[in-house]
């Protein structure tokens, strides 16, 4: 895949696979055009050449809202509503049943920090997760992208703004997650630490082409 915005080329036939499964981390400084391929997988922007599939279907042969749906983002940081913790993680979806909500609340550790479960899922969270620390507005995010069973969750530096030792934890906890949820990631950072424990395969970027994988 290759991607210009005018006469700069952000993508220069970019070729990798993000297996099943399996967390694969793209790593690069800031510019190298990470972000821009999530960007192109979303159909947020026209990639100029080449062609993207998820799940062997062509992403131009997709339905938007249907992609958007397949494919969930974690980003840096990641927008909570004044809602409750409930609907800040199903997005008001009743196809997301209480086991669901129950099973991805414990797999992301988001019951850490409530006072008690069911109950306590309906805890407000305030305008943006006000009432709730940064670490744990991260944990929400994971929870909501896992509710959707997607096809693939794309996590765009998510630990960056957190603290050196809960980006520590943070780490190992949702390698963890994702390991056990058996879903398709592909993780974003400029952190090589981040990137070799987190992913089970690395594809090194470098002025929007992959060096090294």
């Amino acid at each position: 895949v290759s991607l210009h915005f005018g006469d700069m080329q952000v993508l220069n036939n970019i070729s990798f696979i993000a297996p099943a499964g399996k967390t694969t981390a793209l790593v690069g400084a800031s510019g190298a055009g990470k972000t821009t391929i999530f960007n192109a997988l979303t159909r947020l922007c026209a990639h100029s050449s080449g062609e993207i599939t998820v799940s062997g279907v062509s992403n131009a042969e997709i339905d938007p809202n249907a992609l958007r749906a397949n494919i969930s983002v974690v980003s840096q940081d990641s927008l909570l509503f004044d809602e409750t913790l409930g609907e800040n993680i199903t997005l008001g979806s009743v196809d997301v049943s209480q086991k669901k909500l129950k099973d991805v609340v414990s797999a992301a550790h988001v019951a850490d920090f409530l006072p008690s479960l069911p109950d306590g899922i309906d805890t407000e969270v305030g305008p943006r997760g006000s009432n709730l620390s940064g670490g744990q507005r991260q944990r929400v995010a994971v929870a909501r992208a896992l509710a959707m069973e997607p096809d693939v969750i794309l996590m765009d530096e998510p630990l960056s703004n957190l603290d050196a030792l809960l980006r520590l934890e943070m780490r190992a906890e949702l390698k963890g997650v994702l390991a056990d949820s058996k879903t398709t990631a592909i993780y974003v950072t400029h952190d090589q630490v981040e990137a070799m424990s987190l992913a089970d395969r690395i594809s090194v970027m470098h002025e929007g082409r992959i060096v090294q994988a």
